[in-house]
């Protein structure tokens, strides 16, 4: 066959020319993200439960939820968190469940238990999550110059009417959040001491408005042959109206309401703010739609920023938070990785080969293999991200590596004495069974990653279809393309060309002579390197264990829970001291205090809650600020809980744990009710005092909340003949702020607020009245008694039921004396406790990444003893992998890299690669034992696999260096896969340079040299 296709160059060429077409139509109809197509497998179910505790949300709604959508299938776990008025469920699913079915099966879950939950409760919403949720952009707009600039209110307006229209306009943009706006608001202060006069009460004023605000619509009639609609409006148009509105006193007097009350048009009480840089404004978060391309909806957002900037020069917009900036840098950076490494490979053939030609048919063919691997993309569906760039970055290598055996073949056929043409036929023929079986072995590694459970398989499947892409691309290449432009190149010439320099020649002379040392010390030598591989596996043990690698980020997100009754406006003074004590130390900030106003929201927050954002120059400026903000709190704030994270981008979404480190959940013994606050305190305590290396932090179930408790006076309401709904009204109205109806204008209804001024809880109890009719009014502090007292901020559970949780954060715990103290405390309580996090996850996650190891050297002994039709000789490639493990482990270990789900695919591949070199000694061994002694077969073939097995290491390891020094997130994700590959190549395959040779022997020496050998596959058996 390869006889037939070297003398039709031109039909090759055309083939080879028309899939290099197609490759690169198909290489622009390539979507280009930041990470595979993976869903999200979680969702949240938000629930809204007015003037609930936590208890009762709990009790009344979450329990049942929980209860029932544990029929739901592939749920991997399931948790909730009631607090006040609200609570939410969390659903998480396994990696590759389809969350289209699970969001359906979970909204059936909702609509089967309705007659079952509260009937005033609103409908559970469940949120499926997904990385479009992650804003592409988040927009501050703030006032340039606070003292010249307009209201908070005038620009939650123009934010809201404007802003929020025109970019929701732009193609390409799915929805526009806000967060920080100021809401329009009438606010009816009654006084009191005109009411108390008048004989009115505080429910008299709000009938009077909702009765003189309803709107007559709808109405038909009919005059002859014609019908039309009548229409009559509410008399309430604007403040003036609400001002005039008449109110019948107990005296038959007709009063205006604004003479009994203030009547202020304004905004709403704030409870949350938003700042950027110590200034308040507005935030809107840009979401894309999923099928639309990044970069194009950007450009488009710069340009409408460019003529906002021209028509509001008063108003400052920034960008932040840019998700096209990571996605930008990341894949720019990976394609300048794959171009240098391309580069650094293609330098080392000029440098060890003789002649220039051969480098430079290396150089168009290497192209080539990588532009038709494209197609092989677009048929997978496989997008352009960090994952398949760094696969094929890997393949990039091995086509290399296949490249120059052949080429290497062709020319010790050449200095045999055969003609050019044969000498390409036969030394491509000989090639195939090798490179295919190499290639096997490679693309075998990577079958039962697939295989694996969670992110890793998922992560898996795109960098095997990468792989697998460039290396059948390149073996395509280099049996039929290779061979024929080398045909085409030399055959004007006669003379042998010249392939070793003396830079080769002089490693060549080194090999030899350590060879031979090697060989005359072999007792010694090769049991060394035997018991030196298996001692170095225990390199692993120093290696600190993770899931996902640490991503060296610049920005943070910091949540504050103050754990005390505050107010928005005292939360905000407190963000805004800390913000000026540590200006110098960041580079910009954004901070969400109190209750957020987004849409997209899934966590319900409160006053007493903040989140800052923190942008740094330097990845060590952010280590330096974690340690100066734990030591702010620590001195001024010790009861809150701050929490250091991760600021959302699609990188955390999809590799972030919320899980801490590690975590002891205490409950009852009935699993349905919560463990008093008292006795927990007394258990943080206890295990903060004994074990202090923990950086122990409260879970929300912990934590104490201050709560005002009501004690009715029974007795005092019968006395005084107080029915228990006037009670409950007067307290309503003289607390809390009423909405008594909402003044309809073209585009908003702005509620009418009746509440009384002050924030003083005792003056306004000894000032109020009850009044029970024109005549008999008593004061509200007679039937009331008030009594403060700690009880649980919110109640978590999961499968179990209800549990508090205290989380380590610190690895340096001992575990084992933390699960005792923790099972101490627990049978001392009278308590049930179990313990979870990332520290057992991590350990669950290597044992399976050990046991697709050990799956993988199987499935490789297998496929080499169809190789070499030997049970004995894959034996031999089996015992150079501890070899390379030990070179992976020491550069991990040298590098502070810690033992992570991608070092562990990347000692998966290094499998897959370092085969590939003793295959060729070994196949080239079994070859010349048909005419030569053993001992001179083995020299020989050390000498003959010298060039490509130096070279394709070489070539390899410099292919992949760049990625060390990729500052982006990608380069932090892909570091330890490469760190893995470049240690077990550069270590394992210079020692197996001479462990497989003496190896080889130590297994046939016994054997009789006389023996016949019936052919390349068949030996050693």
């Amino acid at each position: 066959m390869f006889s037939y296709l070297f003398q039709r160059p031109i039909a090759v060429l055309m083939v080879s020319t028309v899939v290099v077409i197609f490759s690169i139509v198909a290489f622009l109809q390539l979507p280009v993200s930041l990470l595979p197509d993976i869903d999200v497998p979680q969702m949240v179910v938000k629930v809204r439960y007015p003037g609930a505790s936590p208890r009762e949300v709990e009790q009344q709604v979450l329990r049942l939820l929980r209860e029932n959508m544990l029929t739901l299938q592939h749920l991997r776990e399931i948790e909730s968190q009631a607090e006040e008025e609200s609570g939410r469920l969390l659903l998480f699913f396994d990696y590759g469940t389809n969350m289209d079915l699970a969001f359906i099966e979970a909204n059936e879950v909702i609509d089967h238990l309705g007659s079952h939950l509260p009937r005033h409760l609103e409908r559970p919403q469940v949120v499926r999550l997904n990385t479009t949720d992650v804003p592409i952009a988040r927009l501050q707009v703030t006032y340039r110059h606070t003292q010249t600039g307009g209201s908070a209110a005038q620009l939650s307006d123009m934010a809201e009417k404007v802003l929020k229209k025109r970019i929701e306009a732009l193609p390409g943009v799915a929805m526009v959040d806000l967060n920080g706006l100021y809401r329009r608001s009438l606010w009816v202060f009654p006084q009191r001491e005109k009411l108390m006069a008048h004989r009115i009460d505080e429910q008299q004023l709000i009938q009077t408005i909702k009765q003189n605000n309803s709107e007559l619509t709808s109405i038909s009639i009919r005059d002859g042959n014609y019908r039309y609609y009548l229409r009559i409006g509410a008399p309430l148009q604007d403040v003036e109206s609400l001002r005039r509105l008449p109110i019948q006193t107990a005296g038959q007097q007709v009063l205006q309401l604004g003479e009994l009350a203030h009547i202020v048009d304004s905004v709403e009480t704030p409870k949350g703010f938003h700042l950027f840089n110590l200034k308040e404004g507005v935030v809107i978060n840009i979401h894309k739609q999923s099928s639309a391309r990044m970069p194009e909806v950007m450009q488009t957002l710069d340009t409408l920023l460019v003529e906002l900037r021209h028509d509001y020069p008063n108003l400052d917009f920034t960008l932040t938070q840019s998700q096209y900036e990571v996605l930008d840098m990341s894949i720019s950076n990976l394609k300048n990785d794959l171009l240098f490494g391309g580069i650094g490979a293609f330098l080392v053939l000029l440098l060890f080969i003789g002649n220039y030609r051969v480098p430079f048919l290396i150089g168009v063919v290497l192209p080539t293999s990588l532009i038709m691997s494209f197609s092989v993309f677009y048929l997978f569906d496989v997008s352009l991200n960090v994952i398949s760039l760094a696969g094929l970055t890997l393949g990039l290598g091995m086509t290399i590596d296949n490249a120059i055996i052949i080429f290497d073949h062709i020319g010790k056929m050449r200095k045999a004495g055969m003609p050019l043409l044969e000498s390409c036929v036969k030394g491509t023929s000989e090639m195939v069974a090798p490179l295919v079986s190499s290639a096997l072995t490679t693309q075998a590694v990577f079958i039962p990653l697939v295989f694996l459970d969670g992110l890793s398989g998922a992560l898996s499947y795109d960098q095997a279809v990468a792989v697998g892409a460039i290396l059948f691309t390149s073996l395509l290449v280099s049996f039929f393309l290779l061979p024929l432009l080398y045909l085409l190149l030399f055959r004007n010439s006669n003379q042998l060309p010249r392939e070793d320099n003396r830079l080769y020649l002089w490693a060549l002379r080194g090999y030899k002579k350590l060879y031979h040392w090697c060989l005359a010390r072999r007792r010694l030598v090769f049991p060394t390197l035997l018991v030196a591989g298996v001692a170095g596996l225990g390199i692993a043990f120093l290696l600190p264990i993770e899931g996902m690698p640490t991503l060296k980020r610049k920005d943070m997100s910091v949540h504050i829970e103050w754990n005390e009754p505050l107010s928005a406006n005292e939360n905000r003074r407190r963000v805004e001291a800390l913000l000026r004590q540590f200006s110098k130390h960041y580079h910009l900030s954004e901070s969400d205090i109190g209750q957020m106003q987004y849409l997209m929201q899934t966590a319900n927050a409160t006053a007493q809650q903040a989140t800052i954002y923190f942008l740094f120059n330097t990845y060590q400026e952010r280590k330096q600020f974690e340690q100066l903000l734990s030591q702010y709190f620590s001195r001024y704030y010790p009861g809150a809980s701050v929490h250091l994270g991760e600021a959302p981008n699609i990188f955390d979404m999809l590799f972030r744990s919320d899980k801490p480190y590690w975590s002891a959940r205490f409950r009852s013994l009935r699993g349905s009710e919560p463990v008093p606050i008292g006795q927990l305190q007394r258990i943080a305590d206890s295990l903060r005092a004994q074990l202090p290396q923990g950086g122990w932090q409260a879970d929300a179930g912990m934590e104490a909340h201050t709560l005002v408790s009501v004690e009715v006076r029974q007795q005092a309401l019968q006395r005084y003949g107080v029915h228990y709904q006037q009670l409950l009204q007067t307290l309503k109205a003289t607390f809390a702020e009423n909405t008594a109806d909402y003044l309809h204008d073209f585009n908003e209804a702005v509620p009418i607020v009746v509440a009384y001024r002050g924030n003083d809880f005792h003056e306004k109890l000894h000032k109020s009245y009850v009044v029970v009719d024109s005549l008999r009014r008593y004061p509200l502090s007679l039937f009331v008694d008030i009594h403060t007292g700690q009880t649980h901020r919110s109640l978590t559970a999961d499968r179990a039921g209800i549990y508090h949780a205290l989380h380590a954060t610190n690895a340096a715990l001992p575990i084992d004396a933390a699960e005792a103290l923790s099972s101490r405390l627990a049978q001392a309580y009278r308590l049930r406790v179990d313990f979870s996090g990332q520290h057992y996850d991590n350990r669950q996650n290597i044992g399976r990444m050990l046991f697709i190891l050990a799956l993988s050297v199987l499935l490789l002994y297998f496929i080499l003893s169809i190789e070499f039709e030997s049970l004995r000789q894959p034996l031999i490639v089996i015992f150079t992998l501890p070899l390379g493990f030990t070179g992976s482990f020491l550069l991990l270990w040298l590098a502070g890299e810690s033992l992570n789900i991608m070092a562990a695919i990347g000692l998966v591949v290094m499998l897959g690669i370092i085969d590939n070199e003793s295959i060729l000694k070994i196949d080239a061994i079994n070859r010349l034992r048909q005419s030569m002694p053993l001992d001179e077969a083995i020299a020989k073939a050390g000498e003959i696999t010298f060039k490509p097995i130096f070279m394709t290491s070489l070539t390899n390891i410099l292919a992949l260096t760049p990625f060390l020094f990729d500052s982006s997130m990608a380069g932090d994700l892909q570091r330890p896969f490469v760190l893995a590959i470049i240690g077990g190549l550069s270590i394992g395959s210079f020692i197996s340079l001479f462990f497989v040779p003496l190896m080889y022997r130590a297994l046939t020496a016994r054997k009789s040299k006389a023996a016949s050998f019936p052919g390349t596959k068949k030996h050693g058996q």
